[in-house]
C-alpha cells in the first residue's frame, strides 16, 4: 500500500509538470501573447469602450422618450381664510371663515417626447467620435506592435543565454576530457603538473560561467512568461534557435533606400490626434450656434376626497382629466463669459503642440531607422566574419589535439587552441545575437510587422 501512494505522489507530481511545461517556436510565442497578454486584451477592450461611445454621442440625436407618474396625499389639507359672503348683517356668523379647495388625494401620468432638430455641438460631436474610434484602433495596433517587439526581443535573449549554456557545457566536457588525459600524462611523467593546474583553473572559470548563465536563463525566461501571461512555475521550452531565427526573420523585401515616417503606427496616432484637436475646435464653435428641440407632451391627472383609485363606476368628478401639448425650445447662446473664446485658444495650442510632436517623432524616427539600417549591415559582416572565425578555431584546435595525441604538440599549444576555440565559439554566438536583435529592430523601424 505505501508503495501505490508512493508511486502515485510521484506520477502525480511527473503529471503536473508535464501538463506545466509548454513549447514555443519565434511565432508561436507571439500569436499566443496576441491572444492571452493582458495589456493588449485591455486595448482590445478599450476599443470595445470606444464603440459603446459612438453609440451613446448617436443617441442623443435620437427621439428620447420617457414616462412618470405621481402619487400625493395631504396629511393636512392647505386652505385659505376669506370673508364670509354668506353672513347676514347684524347676525353673530365669523366675519372669515377658512375653506380647503384642494383635495386630499392627488394622482397623475405623463409621457412625454422630444427630438433634437438642430445643435451644431451634436453633428461635430457624431464626426468626433468616428475618429475617437479611429484612434482606439490605432492605439489597439501599436499595443500589438509594442508587444510583438517585446515578446521578440525576450525570445531571441532567452535563446542565447540557452545557447550560450550550450556552448559553455560543451566546452566543458571538452576540458574535462583533455583535463582527464593531461592527468593520467602526468602520472607518467610526461607532462607537468602545472599544466594540470591550468586546465583545472580554466574549468573552475568556466564552472562559474555555466552557474552563472543557468541562473540567467532563469531570468530571461520568466520575463518571457510575463509577456505570454503565463505563471512562473510554468516551465518553457523555446524550440528555435538563433540559426533558425537568423533564416526566419527576412528583411530582404525591405527597402532600404527610402524611408517613410507615415509608416509608423506612432506617425498615424499623431496624425489622429492633430484631426480630434481640429473637431475639438470645430465642436466649440458650433456651440455658438442656437439649438432647437422640439417636444410632445400628454397627461392625466386627477383630485380625489377619497383613496378610491381602484374602483369603478365613480361621479364625473372622479374622472382623470386629460391634456397634451408639443411646442419647441430654442436655446441661444449670447455670452459665456469668454469661455467660448478660451476654449478655441486652448485647442489652438494643443493643435500647435501635437504638429511639433510629429515633426520630433519623424525626425526621430529617421535616426532610428538609420540606426537600424546601420546596426545591421555591421552586424551582418560581424557575423560571417565570426563564423568564418569560428571554422578556422576548429580546424586549429582539431589539428593541435592531433599533435597532442601523436606526441608532437606541447598541453600549453592544445589548451591555448581550446581557449581560442571557446572565445570563437562566444564571439559568434555574439555576433549572432547581435544580428538577430538588428533585424528586429530594423522591422521596428520601418513599421514592420514581427511575425
Amino acid at each position: 500500500m505505501k508503495r501505490i501512494i508512493i508511486f502515485s505522489l510521484i506520477f502525480g507530481s511527473v503529471a503536473a509538470k508535464a501538463q506545466d511545461a509548454r513549447k514555443f517556436s519565434f511565432s508561436e510565442a507571439i500569436t499566443f501573447a496576441e491572444q492571452n497578454n493582458t495589456t493588449y486584451k485591455n486595448a482590445q477592450l478599450d476599443v470595445n469602450i470606444a464603440k459603446e461611445t459612438v453609440k451613446q454621442t448617436t443617441s442623443y440625436g435620437l427621439p428620447q422618450v420617457s414616462a412618470s407618474a405621481g402619487y400625493q396625499q395631504y396629511l393636512t389639507i392647505p386652505g385659505n381664510w376669506v370673508n364670509n359672503f354668506t353672513k347676514v348683517p347684524g347676525s353673530s356668523a365669523p366675519d372669515y371663515i377658512f375653506i380647503r379647495f384642494q383635495q386630499e388625494f392627488a394622482s397623475s401620468a405623463n409621457l412625454s417626447v422630444s427630438q433634437l432638430l438642430f445643435d451644431g455641438t451634436y453633428f461635430v460631436g457624431l464626426q468626433a467620435t468616428k475618429a475617437f474610434m479611429g484612434m482606439s484602433e490605432l492605439l489597439k495596433a501599436k499595443s500589438l506592435k509594442d508587444l510583438q517587439l517585446n515578446v521578440a526581443k525576450a525570445y531571441v535573449t532567452a535563446v542565447s543565454t540557452q545557447k550560450n549554456l550550450t556552448v559553455i557545457e560543451a566546452n566543458i566536457a571538452l576540458l574535462e576530457k583533455s583535463a582527464y588525459e593531461v592527468k593520467e600524462m602526468n602520472k607518467e611523467g610526461f607532462v607537468e603538473s602545472l599544466d594540470v593546474d591550468r586546465l583545472n583553473f580554466t574549468l573552475s572559470n568556466l564552472y562559474l560561467q555555466r552557474e552563472k548563465l543557468q541562473n540567467a536563463i532563469i531570468i530571461t525566461k520568466n520575463a518571457l512568461k510575463i509577456h505570454l501571461a503565463l505563471p512562473m512555475t510554468t516551465e518553457l521550452e523555446l524550440t528555435d534557435d538563433l540559426e533558425q531565427l537568423e533564416t526566419y526573420l527576412n528583411v530582404s523585401g525591405l527597402d532600404m533606400n527610402t524611408f517613410n515616417a507615415s509608416q509608423r503606427i506612432e506617425h498615424r496616432i499623431l496624425d489622429q490626434s492633430i484631426t480630434l484637436g481640429q473637431l475639438d475646435n470645430k465642436r466649440y464653435k458650433a456651440a455658438a450656434l442656437p439649438s432647437l428641440v422640439g417636444f410632445y407632451q400628454y397627461q392625466k391627472s386627477t383630485l380625489r376626497s377619497e383613496f378610491n383609485f381602484f374602483q369603478s363606476n365613480l361621479t364625473p368628478n372622479n374622472e382623470w382629466v386629460p391634456s397634451s401639448m408639443y411646442g419647441l425650445n430654442l436655446r441661444v447662446p449670447i455670452f459665456a463669459g469668454g469661455m467660448t473664446r478660451s476654449k478655441l485658444a486652448e485647442t489652438n495650442i494643443k493643435i500647435e503642440k501635437a504638429k511639433n510632436d510629429m515633426a520630433n517623432f519623424d525626425r526621430f524616427a529617421e535616426f532610428e531607422y538609420m540606426n537600424a539600417k546601420n546596426g545591421y549591415s555591421v552586424n551582418m559582416k560581424q557575423a560571417e566574419n565570426q563564423k568564418a572565425n569560428l571554422a578556422l578555431a576548429q580546424r586549429i584546435y582539431e589539428k593541435a589535439s592531433l599533435k597532442y595525441k601523436e606526441g608532437v604538440g606541447s598541453a600549453l599549444e592544445m589548451m591555448q587552441a581550446e581557449t581560442e576555440l571557446r572565445t570563437a565559439n562566444n564571439n559568434y554566438m555574439n555576433a549572432l545575437y547581435d544580428l538577430v536583435i538588428s533585424k528586429i529592430e530594423l522591422q521596428h523601424a520601418t513599421g514592420t510587422p514581427i511575425k
